[in-house]
């Protein structure tokens, strides 16, 4: 039933859209049956927006009062105001955040104003196409086309993993990981981590209370445990720059943070505690897309074959075999960043993004958004609209080209927009172009007969991901 309705605060009356709110529960359970029944929340969110003819809908979490905005215009909008800014601080940020308002991805005010200006300084020294960088990711890209060269199927999202997490951790640590099983330590650590937030996140943010009756059945104490691994995880390494860090010598992230504690003695800004946070906000966001965003690649050109001949022959018409790929290349595969783009867009990491915090009174649209209300952003509403993508939901890179060149879309917004634009951009975009390009080379990849995949199936969560799947590979 549609309904919309007047709500008080203040004396003042604003205007929403959406489902009434049941007692207590609020919409956690239409929202539930919405999201298992559609495949996705962001495809519930689209639901509700359509039920109610409206791009800002407004649904009760527990007791939190939330806002949904759909539609280009709005998020748009959203994503470039500086009143939309602000993070909320909710019981799933603060065990996010391991209780702590650090970092960059969930901070807000003028710490994060420091800690972000600070942040894309060094991501411009240390990633923004250096040539330092680059290289590292080629040197991965040789060990990844090595790690492929046997008989048998391969897990590809195992060894793209590897790949990514050693160009994250060349940029913050300065070095790659010293062992396989360092690597699958951590890639196992982030992906419990990712499973845990994925199964209990949402309930405990609904219903923050649930952590002090069932600790343990909550997943609130798994989660504790797994913070605090991760944070020792982290602190050994930054103890151990701690004890060669010389002046002036600064060779990565780590590294410069320390020269800012240096310099900055008496700031309350740049601790321990906040280089710990920085470090999870650059490797979870970036091994999260860049590895997430690969694993869609190659699941696409083992299921459209046609595609993947399309790449390998415009690959082979620009780079010789006795090369590897160089950031160079990209302006001459047109079709190459067509498929990267059309997968940006089918297929989108984070579907929903924010979560933002209104700094104050505004207005959106129609209706008057109060202070300190929560805003998601639904970008899978951009993304399926066939107003902007005819045909939505097919896979069709040529909608990126025009006349043989590629044509950029502005409503593709993989990387967010305005101040909280990722800043790890460039750098994502570099590892991605390389590793998908260099290995497009070498191999042509295969559905294992009989058993597939034939299709790219999805695993939704916090984050869309394929499932788990495995191929063949033939060097070309």
């Amino acid at each position: 039933m549609n309904f919309s309705f007047l709500f008080l605060i203040s004396s003042k009356f604003y205007y929403f859209s959406g489902p009434v709110p049941w007692p207590f529960f609020g919409n956690q359970f239409l929202l539930k049956r919405l999201t298992r029944e559609l495949g996705g929340q962001s495809k519930a969110f689209l639901e509700l927006s359509k039920q109610y003819a409206s791009d800002v809908i407004t649904l009760t979490i527990g007791n939190e009062k939330v806002f949904v905005v759909s539609g280009f215009k709005l998020c748009d909008t959203v994503l470039k105001g500086a009143e939309f800014d602000g993070r909320p601080w909710n019981e799933f940020i603060k065990i996010r955040n391991m209780g702590k308002k650090h970092g960059i991805s969930m901070n807000d005010g003028t710490e994060w104003k420091i800690l972000r200006t600070w942040m894309m300084q060094t991501m411009k020294n240390f990633g923004f196409g250096k040539r330092e960088m680059i290289e590292m990711i080629k040197n991965e890209l040789i060990i990844l086309l090595d790690s492929m060269n046997k008989k048998g199927p391969l897990r590809f999202k195992i060894l793209i993993t590897r790949s990514v997490l050693n160009v994250l951790w060349f940029l913050v640590s300065g070095q790659a990981f010293s062992t396989n099983a360092s690597v699958n330590y951590f890639v196992n650590l982030l992906e419990r981590r990712a499973q845990v937030f994925d199964m209990t996140g949402g309930f405990l943010n609904a219903f923050p209370w649930i952590r002090y009756i069932a600790p343990e059945l909550s997943g609130y104490n798994l989660l504790c445990t797994l913070n605090n691994e991760l944070k020792d995880f982290l602190m050994k390494t930054i103890i151990e720059h701690k004890k060669n860090y010389k002046p002036g010598s600064e060779a990565d992230v780590i590294d410069m943070f320390l020269n800012e504690v240096k310099n900055n003695e008496e700031s309350n800004v740049f601790t321990d505690e906040q280089l710990v946070m920085m470090l999870v906000d650059i490797l979870l966001a970036g091994f999260t897309t860049t590895s997430t965003v690969l694993d869609f690649l190659f699941s696409c050109m083992i299921v459209y074959q046609d595609v993947q001949r399309k790449v390998q022959e415009e690959i082979d018409s620009v780079i010789s075999r006795d090369r590897l790929p160089q950031m160079e290349d990209k302006a001459k595969l047109p079709y190459v960043e067509a498929v990267i783009n059309e997968v940006h867009r089918l297929w989108p990491v984070f579907p929903i993004i924010g979560p933002r915090r209104v700094l104050h009174n505004t207005v959106l649209d129609k209706y008057t958004i109060p202070r300190d209300t929560t805003v998601l952003i639904n970008l899978y509403s951009i993304n399926s609209d066939p107003n902007i993508f005819p045909e939505p939901e097919k896979f069709m890179p040529e909608r990126f080209m025009k006349n043989g060149t590629y044509e950029p879309n502005a409503c593709v917004l993989q990387f967010g927009k305005g101040k909280r634009r990722c800043p790890g951009e460039v750098l994502a975009k570099s590892a991605i172009f390389i590793l998908f390009t260099g290995v497009m080379q070498k191999y042509s990849l295969f559905p294992i007969p009989g058993k597939g995949p034939y299709s790219v199936e999805i695993n939704y969560g916090l984050t869309s991901s394929p499932k788990p799947y495995e191929a063949l590979a033939t060097p070309r």
